[in-house]
This record gives C-alpha cells, sequence and structure tokens, in this order.
C-alpha cells in the first residue's frame, strides 16, 4: 500500500512540473538580402511567395497656362493608388517618394487629369507620382519636368480666385505678389465689357469705411436709377456700379460719403482695371450668392427688395464670404462679422428713390440676409462700405 501511495505521488509531481513548463513555441526564419528576421507562430499551414512587379504611374501635360498646369495621370491596373506633388525644379529634394508622401496635392485611386494650381508664371517645376502596389505597398516614383507661362486666355479667372495687385490671379495665395482682392463674378455689365473690363469682378479685402451716410442731404435723385415695380428684379440685376459711382462722384467730393470712400480706398489699384467704386445692388447679390451660396432664387417683398430667411443664412453666407476671403492670407483681409441679436449693413450704389439707396443686409436678429432700400442720409455705427473692382 505505501508503494502504491509513493507511485502515486510520483505521478502526480510529474504532471505538475509538465504543467509548468511552458510549450515550445515555433519560429518562422526570414533571410531577405542578408537581413534575418524571426517571427514566433504557433501554427503555419502554408508559405506563398508572390512576385511583385514595380508599378508606375504615366504622366502626361495636359496644359500649362496662367499659373497652374494640368497632368493627365493613367494608372495601371495593378496599382492601388497613387499620390502627386509638385515643387521648383531647382529645389533639391534628396527622396522623391517621401517628398510626394509628405506633400501629396492628390491621392487617387483612377486614371484622372489633375490641376495644380498656386504656381509662379516663368517658372521650371517638377510633377512627382507615387505608384502603390496591389499590397499597397509604395513602389514606382514617375517624374515629368513642366514650365508655366504667363497667363492667356486659356487660363481665366474663376470665382473665388485671389486677384492681384499686378491684375494677374491665382486660385491659391502666391506669397511674392500682393492680393488686393477675391473674384466674385466672371461676367460684366455691357456697359463695363465696352470699358474693356471683360473677365470679372473682384471684392476689396478690407472695409473703406464704417459709419458713413450715402448722402449728405436726406432726399436726392442722383444716379437717376430707381427700380420699383416697372422692374422688379432690377435690385438683382443690376450690375453697373461703376458707372452709378462715376455719376456720383463728378458731382462733388463731400455730397455722396459712401461713394467718395469707396473710390478713394488705399488698396492698390491694378493697371488696366476700372478702380475700387461702390458696389451695385446687382453686384452684392453676386457676392452673396456666387461667394456666399445663397440660393439664386430669393423671397421679394414688394417689387423693390428681396430676402433670404433660413435660420442660418446669415451665418452661413458671412462663413463662406469670410473663407474666401481668408484666401489671399491671415493678415491681408478683414472679415465680415456679425454678433448675435446685432446686425451689419453695406452701401450699395443702386436708388431705389430720390429718398433711398440699396444696402445689403446682415441680420443676426431677424435671422436674414436682405437687399434692400435704405435712407440715404441715414450713417449709423452698424453701416459699412466694402468696394468692389472691375477687370
Amino acid at each position: 500500500m505505501k508503494k502504491i501511495s509513493s507511485v502515486l505521488m510520483i505521478a502526480l509531481l510529474v504532471v505538475a512540473v509538465v504543467a509548468q513548463t511552458p510549450k515550445s513555441r515555433k519560429r518562422m526564419i526570414v533571410n531577405i538580402g542578408g537581413t534575418t528576421m524571426a517571427y514566433a507562430v504557433d501554427r503555419v499551414d502554408s508559405i506563398t511567395f508572390d512576385y511583385v512587379n514595380p508599378v508606375e504611374v504615366t504622366l502626361a501635360l495636359n496644359s500649362s497656362a496662367g499659373y497652374s498646369i494640368k497632368v493627365n495621370v493613367t494608372k495601371p491596373d495593378d496599382c492601388s493608388h497613387y499620390q502627386v506633388a509638385i515643387y521648383p525644379a531647382g529645389e533639391q529634394v534628396a527622396d522623391v517618394a517621401a517628398y510626394v508622401s509628405e506633400h501629396a496635392s492628390y491621392d487617387m485611386t483612377v486614371s484622372k487629369e489633375l490641376e495644380l494650381g498656386g504656381l509662379t508664371p516663368n517658372t521650371d517645376y517638377v510633377v512627382a507620382a507615387l505608384a502603390y502596389d496591389r499590397y499597397d505597398m509604395a513602389s514606382g516614383v514617375t517624374t515629368l519636368n513642366v514650365s508655366t507661362v504667363e497667363a492667356t486666355d486659356a487660363e481665366l479667372p474663376k470665382v473665388g480666385y485671389i486677384l492681384y495687385a499686378d491684375g494677374s490671379w491665382t486660385r491659391r495665395l502666391d506669397k511674392n505678389r500682393t492680393p488686393v482682392g477675391i473674384i466674385f463674378s466672371t461676367t460684366t455689365s455691357e456697359a463695363d465689357q465696352a470699358r474693356g473690363w471683360t473677365k470679372g469682378y473682384a471684392l476689396a479685402l478690407r472695409n473703406a469705411a464704417s459709419e458713413i451716410k450715402w448722402a449728405v442731404a436726406p432726399a436726392a435723385n442722383q444716379a437717376g436709377d430707381h427700380y420699383t415695380s416697372a422692374d422688379s428684379l432690377g435690385f438683382q440685376t443690376d450690375k453697373d456700379g461703376y458707372t452709378h459711382t462715376q455719376t456720383l462722384i463728378v458731382q462733388g467730393s463731400g455730397k455722396y460719403p459712401a461713394a467718395d470712400a469707396a473710390v478713394s480706398y488705399a488698396a492698390t489699384v491694378p493697371a488696366g482695371t476700372s478702380g475700387w467704386y461702390l458696389p451695385s445692388s446687382g453686384q452684392w447679390f453676386d457676392i452673396c450668392v456666387n461667394l456666399g451660396g445663397m440660393p439664386q432664387q430669393m423671397p421679394r417683398v414688394g417689387n423693390t427688395e428681396g430676402y433670404w430667411n433660413d435660420p442660418q443664412c446669415v451665418s452661413s453666407c458671412l462663413s463662406r464670404i469670410n473663407e474666401y476671403l481668408s484666401l489671399s492670407g491671415a493678415a491681408n483681409y478683414e472679415p465680415i462679422t456679425v454678433a448675435s441679436g446685432d446686425y451689419l449693413w453695406f452701401w450699395a450704389s443702386s436708388e431705389s428713390s430720390s429718398e433711398q439707396a440699396y444696402a445689403v443686409f446682415f441680420d443676426q436678429d431677424q435671422l436674414v440676409v436682405e437687399i434692400a432700400p435704405y435712407f440715404k442720409h441715414y450713417g449709423f455705427s452698424s453701416n459699412r462700405v466694402r468696394p468692389v473692382i472691375a477687370f
């Protein structure tokens, strides 16, 4: 009996020792190019080796005009995606693949025509594309040497582009040039086209004045442009702010303070442009629609005014306008802001009657953006002048 007990105790001790002994782990040893790597595995069912050819995209220049270039990128089937970046040809880039990965303007999964803007005219650049294989591993790099040229009709301005003091424009800020405005329309009036300003209108980056009257006299029929029931959309379609402003200016300094402030705006006047002036009601309509994102259709009050009244329309409109203005650089623009429960309004050069001229109201109290007549001799702290320019 004692012998059996001893044997049983030995058996239990062996089981306990085995239970406390860690299981052996399998390791897979891989040698690649002289470098040995060990991987801990519990089980290996199979090992498959796949030969993957390096992949590269094809770059082809489409156009180079103004301050941007367009390239066509063709992606092979075994490429999962690719990234594209651009840099000056004189810049020393030691690792192009790393540069593209860090500064990519595009990350695409299909063949595409891509536009790279914000460039300097008459400058050599390198377009570089980094392709990734079907396992999403960085593979081949393709480069294309390109040069930009001066702006031509092939590169017309677009809404939201920056207008510079030298008369040029770009989609992105060029810190070597002085921004003066943001383009809000690429369609000019017949009168302005006859003057040679065919490309568009731009909104000034800053206000020219505040707390200022349209006219010193309570009632004055200066420009003679009245938009009443005979033309219920006149306040939207009138784009002749330059004509109206000049009509006021020639009558003498001091009589029409808002117009005086607009034409005296301190920003540089690009050669060949109209110079700064007080925008018309229709030009404010375009600013609200094209930059502010307001609907083209607006409810009308009677025959001579209209408004947008979505609860978020004021904050949405100003946020979008300010977003475009901010493209000029943080130190170069003055945002348009209205506190909750308050309102702000900007004079237009269009008239409604002998006593009233148009203004655009950003009203956070009534939650409306409105284009409506206002008494010419009112000059409260909430009013402003923001000029525009034709080019």
